[in-house]
């Protein structure tokens, strides 16, 4: 890379100035490239939000370079999605000062800077947290490994520059991958020469520090660098000079975490499989890294949670935290707290820098009018220069037709419940109106009341037509009822009749018979025994029954009443 111009300008400091609708409040950090600010996003009705602004150094603002390098990151970065990847909402030109980057806004630190802390104090992080944050670390990395572009062809984007200050740990509790400012990729308008080297050299991959190529298992080898020093606390390739840390990358032993301490020893095959020097003996993606680290953690005091994390966080960051938080309110104590009667007028710039001052809120009179709209609170920069508001003509029909409509609907509302109310549960046809043309000379009012008052006539006739239809069919129901009920009791009686002659019917005479000859001794025998007597009852009684089968064959002669002649 060639060199960068030399920076023969004083430091500046942005904090206070407006860049779009930004307002720098504080500066965070500064790099080699570019500083990072703390701003707050402005909208209507008091809408605030807190954003991190990074913005090229004045030296390098104008080197195509650096501006290809700036771009490129700020469309791969938009493009990765992640949760565990620090999003870039938008880019914009400050007109005067370069191109600047928006990012979100993490409250917290670098993980370098919770290591530091961590080793003042004497300790070391815990392994289970130390396995939540390089997990975190590494799903942000396999996510902008496997970007593709809007048709779904890869990207191969290769970060090129993994370190422990490029993953943010949040006071959420989450870590996130940051700073693709380095990135390679197929579709960057920067290119890397021969000869040039990306990244920091105590955490490239032999075959990135040795020839500058670098692939996606080169992020695999820092990232086994970055799980190394968490997990020891230590440095793992740290020389006094450029020289003595490339020889410990290209030759000297990789000692194993349990060399440091001996309770990592679980861990020493994962990471020395990360750090293989054979790219081809390493993990092949950062998904294959994710679950060999999961499957050890797990069987070794398992996985810390994003709680714990950010109780962590806390635990030594939080004197840190706590004063940016006192610096932020102090400055917004300073620019002014934006409100609801708030809101910030666009102002037309000449593209200089030198139009830009800091900022601050201006109170408007209440009853001072701008482009024709009455403003109680407005606050806008103030300018080195004077800017002619251009009076509008009010719009008067805008505060009348909002009342007329509003009147209306509640009109149309009421008739609604009116109707809905009052309506007829009797079913009704929906008259047919045949419009005819209106006499000569007849008002269009009066053809719609002679229509209305037709209609209204027509329903009444409709009403009165099938209220008479219905009566006409209850009076046949009850008619059809009535004969029924008639002829029913007609039947009955008819049945009760025919029973009542059945049970007193006369017994019909029976006609004498000639008596048969009798022989002799019959005779004589019934001369001596009762000349007079009559003819047996027997053969009276059977003539009788057979006269009487032979006449209703189909019924029996009732029974007398005493069959025993008593």
């Amino acid at each position: 890379m060639s060199a960068p111009a030399e920076n023969t300008e004083a430091p500046r400091n942005l904090a206070g100035r407006r860049l779009g609708r930004y307002e720098v409040i504080t500066q965070l950090a500064s790099g080699g490239m570019a500083a990072v600010y703390i701003a707050r996003a402005q909208g209507v009705a008091g809408f605030e939000r807190l954003v991190a602004i990074k913005v090229l150094h004045a030296h390098l603002a104008y080197e195509e370079e650096f501006i290809s390098m700036f771009l490129d990151e700020a469309r791969l970065a938009a493009r990765i999605r992640h949760p565990n990847v620090v999003p870039t909402t938008d880019i914009n030109d400050t007109g005067g000062d370069g191109y600047f980057l928006v990012m979100d806004y993490i409250e917290g630190d670098h993980l370098g800077g919770l290591l530091g802390r961590a080793a003042k104090a004497g300790k070391r992080l815990p392994t289970p947290l130390v396995s939540r944050i390089v997990l975190d670390a590494l799903a942000g990395l396999a996510a902008a490994h496997e970007l593709t572009d809007e048709e779904g062809n890869p990207m191969n984007l290769v970060h090129r520059d993994i370190s422990p200050h490029n993953v943010m740990v949040g006071s959420d509790g989450i870590a996130r991958l940051t700073d693709f400012g380095v990135a390679k990729a197929e579709v960057r308008m920067s290119s890397t020469r021969a000869g040039q080297f990306k990244g920091k050299l105590s955490y490239m991959a032999p075959e990135q520090a040795s020839t500058g190529e670098s692939t996606q298992v080169s992020d695999i080898f820092s990232m086994g660098i970055v799980l190394w020093e968490t997990l020891t606390g230590r440095r793992l390739f740290r020389g006094q000079t450029n020289a003595q840390t490339l020889a410990k990358i290209l030759q000297d032993p990789i000692p194993k975490p349990s060399e440091v301490w001996p309770d990592l020893e679980p861990f020493d095959a994962i990471v020395e499989k990360a750090l293989a020097r054979v790219p081809e003996e390493r993990f092949q993606s950062a998904n294959e890294f994710i679950d060999a680290l999961e499957e050890t953690a797990l069987a070794n005091g398992g996985i810390g949670t994003q709680r714990q994390v950010s109780q962590l966080v806390m635990e030594f960051l939080g004197d840190k935290i706590e004063a940016e938080r006192e610096r932020i309110r102090e400055a917004i104590s300073q620019l002014g707290q934006a409100g609801l009667g708030e809101t910030t007028l666009p102002i037309p710039r000449d593209g200089s820098s030198s139009s830009i001052t800091h900022s601050g809120a201006r109170p408007v009179a209440q009853d001072q009018t701008l482009t024709g709209v009455t403003q109680s609170h407005l606050s806008m920069p103030t300018l080195t220069g004077s800017i002619a508001l251009m009076p509008q003509e009010p719009q008067k029909r805008g505060g009348i037709l909002v009342p007329l409509l509003l009147f209306l609907i509640l009109i149309g509302i009421g008739a609604l419940a009116f109707v809905l109310i009052n309506r007829d549960d009797t079913p009704q046809v929906a008259p047919v109106i045949i419009e005819q043309p209106a006499a000569p000379g007849a008002s269009s009012d009066d053809t719609i009341v002679e229509a209305i008052e037709k209609s209204a006539q027509d329903e009444a006739a409709e009403a009165e037509r099938l209220a008479q239809e219905e009566a006409e069919r209850r009076a046949a129901e009850e008619a059809a009822a009535a004969a029924a009920a008639a002829a029913e009791a007609e039947k009955q009686a008819e049945a009760e009749r025919a029973a009542s002659a059945m049970t007193r019917r006369p017994t019909r005479p029976v006609r004498p018979q000639a008596r048969p000859a009798a022989t002799p001794t019959t005779s004589s025998s019934s001369a001596s025994e009762s000349p007079s007597a009559p003819a047996p009852s027997t053969s009276s009684s059977s003539s009788s029954s057979e006269g009487s089968s032979t006449m209703r064959p189909t019924r029996r002669a009732p029974l007398p009443s005493n069959p025993y002649g008593l």
